[in-house]
């Protein structure tokens, strides 16, 4: 409760400072149709909406075909405009939605829904020339899906303990269309099953940016407490479709190295590999 205090604080104090600035030459704007700050489109918490289809294998296990279907967004809800500083108050929300077909003993397959996991976040985000930065802070929920819990009796359909909130601060430097990206979290949930510090590193490389279609390729790196810091790794490669310099649509080959990013379950680290979409509706 005296964390939440603290965000309530921090962000009043953000806000009026801002209030404090305004001048002659400054926009305020309520519901803008773009965002200051990039979607991170591979980190697999950004609220947007995407989806993927991987073969997944993890040690002592089948390989199995593992698929995404993300819904959500991330609008500003107000933005302020100046000759040497812009800022915006975003919110977001998502449904993250994994499905599995396995093969069974009696040689057919299953397939089925595996888990929901659903997230709020609100964030503050400023830019000043090329420099973005953004304060958020996050709730997740995880839940499983009906097959998985008709397949196995013995688990819980809403494990509590692993629900969490988290504040993090983001650095994001762009060029272009490209950028790279550092970030730090802290799990402020009082009590908490897991530990809290984590780290999020990567980036975004376009080729020949001028064009409708272009090539792209991206990394995006975590880092948790919780897995002795050692990181997963997600990499893509693929196309980018624009209009009017905007990117609508991203489709990708995707390589995945690390623990399930989504869940209450845990399979150990798992790699994954296969085609990935994400779309730019609102």
């Amino acid at each position: 409760m005296q964390r939440s205090y603290i965000l309530t604080i921090l962000f009043s104090i953000v806000a009026i400072v801002s209030n404090a600035n305004i001048t002659k030459d400054t926009t305020v704007t309520f519901f803008p149709r773009t965002r200051v700050f990039p979607a991170i489109f591979l980190d697999p918490l950004e609220c947007q909406i995407n989806g993927g289809s991987y073969v997944l294998s993890q040690k002592n296990s089948k390989e199995s075909l593992y698929s995404l279907v993300n819904l959500g967004f991330t609008k500003p809800i107000l933005t302020q405009n100046s000759n040497s500083l812009l800022w915006e108050f975003n919110f977001g929300a998502a449904t993250f939605t994994q499905f599995d077909l396995i093969r069974t003993k009696r040689s057919g397959y299953l397939a089925g829904l595996v888990n929901n996991d659903y997230k709020i976040s609100l964030d503050l985000s400023t830019q000043k020339s090329n420099n973005i930065f953004r304060l958020r802070i996050f709730h997740v929920s995880s839940h499983l899906g009906d097959d998985y819990m008709l397949r196995h009796n013995d688990s819980l359909p809403n494990d509590k303990s692993v629900n969490y909130e988290q504040i993090d601060f983001t650095y994001l430097k762009l060029k272009h269309n490209n950028y790279y990206y550092f970030s730090i979290g802290e799990i402020y949930t009082k009590y908490v099953f897991r530990e809290r510090l984590s780290f999020q590193g990567g980036g975004l490389y376009s080729f020949k940016n001028s064009k409708p279609i272009n090539l792209f390729t991206s990394i995006n790196l975590k880092f948790f407490a919780e897995n002795s810091f050692a990181p997963d790794i997600r990499t893509a490669v693929g196309l980018n479709f624009k209009r009017k310099a905007e990117s609508m649509v991203k489709i990708w080959l995707e390589y995945y190295n690390g623990k399930l990013p989504y869940s209450t379950l845990d399979y150990g680290r798992v790699n994954w590999l296969g085609l990935a979409m994400w779309v730019n509706i609102f």
